[in-house]
């Protein structure tokens, strides 16, 4: 409700000031009826004055011209003529305006709370403006109501001065009502027993006859000022006027004596009153302000200590000596000393020596009453160490031999900014050491800073004026310009890091270079994008080598012709367009008839050349769109991918037999070729790709069982072969239960020593007629059907095993390799399988080495990271088997932490005579130790092959050269041979 009241009263405060002002002219007007002392007191000006005072003399003009216009009224209604009543209120609006001008100024309500506001308002208000006023509007009304002069002047001055000194620090006091602090209940019961004795002074002053007996209420009115406030004085002010007031019209007290004339007796009344308000007023002001300013200092006091008290740096109060007169709590934390014991100590005896100059400087400077900001100082600690503290301080004004002092810990900013330089001086080292491009760029795009290599390529830019980077150096990709998708773009306007983008940049007058650029965004501690800095690694070398090797893997490395992979690939292509034109699809598979014997009589390099001539022959003889194959070994495989009927596919089978058996000169010798040929055509014998190649082979083998050089097409009864496949997985199967089969182990010994460093575990079947079956015949029935999981886990936990068992012997730290399967690695439980076998046999997990494909890593999901994650946390080695034979890819190599890359043995076995394997295990070994992998050599079978080996930096060999596989007892035979043959060597 009240808050209801105060909001109306601020929107309607005009009218209510107004109202007001028109209220107590009215009852002034009607008192003065009935006479008395009381009955001439004008408070309408002081309302007035207050509400203009209140509203920093807002609307003045407005505000007087109604009220003029209201009193004027007021007073022809209470029986003043017209033109004394428009003489009155004319000079009431002159006060009124002329007070309000005088005491103008910001304070506004709090204008009496101060005692130089005070002294104004008495003389203005009380004592000038009331007598002036009064001396312009006496004569006219004296010729209009036939009074005297002097007593009108007086009687107005009084009635007015009285009014004023009662109404304006009664309203102002009203104003500021809710901001006067209450007095406590000490004071309070003080100034209600000043009350009660001003009270009694009142009473007997005004029951006693002599006018000098009236003085006797100050004493009390002075101990009621100096011990209330403002409501109190005010309060104590009005109960003398109304008691004495109502005593004096009940004929007591000397203003009341026989034969004093009414009008007198008002004055003398009136000019009692403003003498109490001229003493308690200034009085009960000046109290106030002492009090608050003793508030205001005690408060201040009481911040600065608790500042000091509670401040997480050292302050100090020193004399003119420099010896502490005052210590802050935080000396203990700080410096280790308590701070009562740091008093009376001087500060010298805290600085370190080599801050001594400093600090003197400082304190001289302080002393002498500058300002010389913040100076380092080195401080002695309580144990002995040193601080590194930040001073700052000056001289009080009001005692000039007291210096305050701030003392703040910045060791650790300054070990922070050391280390700070520290790493600014590593950053630029490292940045002039990089190889790759590194540039600051601004919010525009426009260049900050490049590193000596980004310094070289804007030396070679073909736009070196340009305004931003983007097109000093253009980057290209698809012979299109990069512009919206560029990476400092995007890192500017997104804020996030772009990149990496595989591009294209072309400097002046040298070739294009393959570039892998990349933009990070640079933020201001608010998180703005203020720049970006833009990387640019040059990828030309290694995208030559991926491009190498990306045509290793889909190209045979000896022919040149498209291996299993691509030959499926297109297959699959091939086959698509065939099921959309319904057109027939052929597969011609050829083999060379007894192909084996030319390497046996005339060696491996021969029987290269003539793989050679046979893949350009099939090339001549094949049609355009053809696409000729090698499989491996002897075998090739044609794809055709349209025909119209089965003859047309004789036709090239006939053509292709008739290429190859036309004389071919190997070296001195002029050979003579036949080959079987097999076919198998969609739809009628399969619609897949591993289908129609199979088929394909069936028919190929059927054609050497009919006696060779001819062709044969696929039939259904060619299937019989599989009932062979189904008689050996049963057998299999048989093996497992009967324990037969076994591990051999293959020694890999260090190139540089020749010292064994490990065994490859190679699985072995020894059937129940005692004949050895080699894994090659088995293994691919193991895993068509699956017993691979089973034969897996087997030789996983019997190679553990037996490399526990070794531990003790000649093998000690000889690890173990073990060849993993796909189907094996794919199971979700491998991970549990390897720290099981690793549990049972105690084997350490770093001397065992799981052997992986590269087809198990060409499709990096999350379970094969998971599962290399988890083989790698345990300890395990990982290696890449028969490395150049498959999927071969710097990807999975970067993505993976493969220890170890195994080069197949058909690279090593005519790398001393064929340059293109020696390339190509060259490139292996040298991307293996840019990554910083291990290489193994596979069937190293002369020493010809381990010394190229060794030259090119291979790390370890394997093969007959050393050792053909045997079991564990033979291996540590051939360890102990081997290490006495290298102790002889080292002696």
């Amino acid at each position: 409700m009240e808050g209801l009241i105060r909001q109306a009263y601020r929107r309607y405060d005009f009218a209510v000031s107004v109202a007001a002002v028109g209220l107590a002219a009215a009852a002034s007007i009607w008192l003065t009826r009935f006479g008395g002392p009381l009955a001439t007191v004008w408070i309408a000006n002081g309302l007035a004055i207050a509400a203009l005072m209140r509203r920093g003399g807002e609307g003045m003009l407005r505000f007087l011209a109604i009220t003029t216009a209201m009193v004027w009224l007021l007073g022809v209604l209470g029986g003043f003529s017209a033109l004394n009543a428009l003489n009155l209120t004319l000079v009431n609006a002159l006060e009124i305006g002329w007070v309000v001008r005088m005491l103008s100024g910001s304070e506004g309500v709090t204008y009496l709370e101060q005692p130089l506001g005070v002294q104004r308002f008495i003389v203005w208000a009380v004592v000038v403006a009331p007598v002036v006023t009064s001396a312009l509007a006496a004569p006219v009304h004296a010729l209009e109501t036939g009074a005297s002069v002097w007593l009108t002047l007086g009687m107005r001055s009084c009635s007015h001065a009285l009014g004023n000194a009662i109404a304006v620090p009664l309203a102002l006091g009203i104003a500021r009502w809710r901001h006067i602090a209450p007095l406590s209940q000490q004071r309070a019961r003080r100034s209600l027993l000043a009350l009660l004795l001003l009270a009694l002074a009142t009473v007997g002053a005004f029951v006693q006859p002599e006018v000098p007996g009236l003085f006797v209420v100050f004493p009390p009115l002075v101990l009621l000022a100096m011990v209330g406030n403002r409501r109190w004085g005010v309060g104590g002010v009005l109960m003398v006027a109304l008691l004495g007031g109502w005593l004096t019209v009940i004929g007591q007290g000397p203003i009341a004596e026989p034969g004093t004339p009414p009008a007198l007796a008002t004055m003398q009344f009136q000019l009692f009153v403003l003498c109490c308000i001229a003493v308690a007023l200034p009085l009960v002001t000046s109290m106030e302000q002492r009090r608050r300013l003793g508030r205001t200092l005690r408060g201040s006091e009481a911040r600065y200590r608790m500042l000091a008290e509670y401040s997480h740096d050292l302050v100090l109060l020193l004399d003119a000596q420099g010896y502490c007169k005052y210590v802050s709590p935080a000396a203990y934390p700080i410096l280790g000393y308590r701070p009562d014991k740091l008093v009376e100590s001087s500060l010298q005896s805290l600085i370190d020596e080599a801050s001594l100059a400093t600090a003197v400087e400082l304190w001289r400077r302080l002393i002498n009453g500058d300002h010389p900001g913040t100076t380092l100082l080195r401080m002695r600690h309580a144990d002995g160490s040193y601080r590194v503290m930040e001073a700052a301080g000056g001289v009080i004004d009001e005692e000039p031999d007291r210096v305050i002092l701030t003392l703040r810990d910045v060791t650790a900013r300054i070990g922070a900014e050391e280390a700070l330089r520290e790493e600014r001086r590593l950053t630029d080292i490292t940045l002039k050491a990089i190889g790759d491009a590194v540039f600051t760029l601004d919010r525009e795009g426009r260049l900050g800073f490049a590193n000596p290599a980004g310094a070289e390529l804007l030396a070679r830019s073909t736009q070196p004026f340009a305004d931003k980077l983007e097109d000093r150096l253009p980057l290209w990709r698809a012979s299109e310009r990069v512009r919206e998708d560029h990476p400092v773009r995007t890192a500017l306007n997104t804020g996030a890091p772009a990149g990496p983008l595989l591009c294209v940049l072309e400097p002046e007058g040298e070739p294009s270079r393959a570039m892998e650029c990349s933009a990070v965004p640079i933020r201001n501690e608010l998180g703005g994008v203020i720049g970006a800095v833009f990387v640019l690694h040059d990828v030309s070398a290694i995208l030559a080598l991926s491009e190498r090797m990306s045509h290793l893997a889909h190209f045979d490395a000896l022919t040149d012709l498209p291996n299993r992979p691509l030959l499926l690939e297109r297959l699959s292509a091939a086959l698509g367009r065939a099921r959309q034109g319904a057109h027939h699809l052929a597969v011609v598979f050829i083999d060379v008839d007894r192909f084996k014997q030319i390497n046996d009589t005339l060696g491996h390099v021969a029987g290269d050349a003539v793989l050679k001539q046979v893949a350009e022959r099939l090339l001549s003889a094949m049609g355009a769109g053809d696409t000729v194959a090698r499989l491996g070994g002897d075998e090739f495989v044609v794809l055709i991918p349209a025909v119209n009927d089965r003859d047309a596919v004789a036709a090239c089978a006939l053509q292709a037999l008739e290429a190859l058996s036309a004389p071919m000169r190997v070296g001195r010798r002029e050979l003579r070729l036949t080959a079987s040929i097999g076919i198998a055509m969609f739809p009628d014998d399969g619609d897949e790709p591993d289908l129609l190649i199979r088929h394909a082979d069936m028919a190929m083998y059927a054609a050497k069982r009919a006696g060779r050089n001819d062709y044969h097409f696929y039939i259904s009864s060619m299937d019989a072969g599989a009932q062979a496949e189904f008689d050996l997985e049963n057998a299999l199967r048989a093996a497992l239960a009967r324990s037969e089969l076994f591990l051999d182990f293959q020694p890999r010994v260090d190139t540089s020593d020749g010292r064994m460093l490990g065994a490859e575990a190679l699985l072995r079947w020894r059937r129940t007629d005692g004949t050895v079956c080699r894994p090659d015949a088995f293994i691919p029935i193991a895993e068509a059907s699956g017993l691979i999981l089973v034969i897996g886990a087997w030789v996983l936990k019997e190679a553990c095993q037996a490399c526990r068992d070794w531990q003790d012997g000649p093998l000690r730290d000889v690890g173990v390799s073990v060849n993993i399967s796909q189907l094996q690695f794919g199971r979700e439980n491998f991970l549990q399988l390897v720290m099981e076998a690793l549990r049972e046999a105690g084997l350490p997990p770093h001397l065992l080495e799981l052997e992986l494909t590269e087809s198990m890593l060409m499709e990096p999901t999350d379970a094969v990271r998971q599962r290399i994650a988890g083989l790698k946390s345990l300890g395990v080695n990982l290696s890449i088997d028969d490395f150049g034979t498959g999927y071969s890819s710097l990807a999975y190599l970067r993505r993976f932490a493969i220890d170890t890359l195994k080069i197949d043995r058909s690279f090593i076995a005519d790398m001393a005579d064929d340059p293109e394997d020696a390339s190509v295990i060259h490139a292996i070994i040298a991307l293996a130790i840019s990554l910083g992998k291990r290489v193994v050599a596979e069937g190293v079978e002369t020493q010809r092959q381990a010394d190229l080996l060794a030259a090119l930096g291979c790390h370890e060999m394997q093969g007959h050269l050393y050792s053909p596989p045997v079991d564990a007892a033979r291996l540590a035979e051939f360890a102990r041979r081997r290490g006495a043959a290298r102790t002889r060597r080292l002696g």
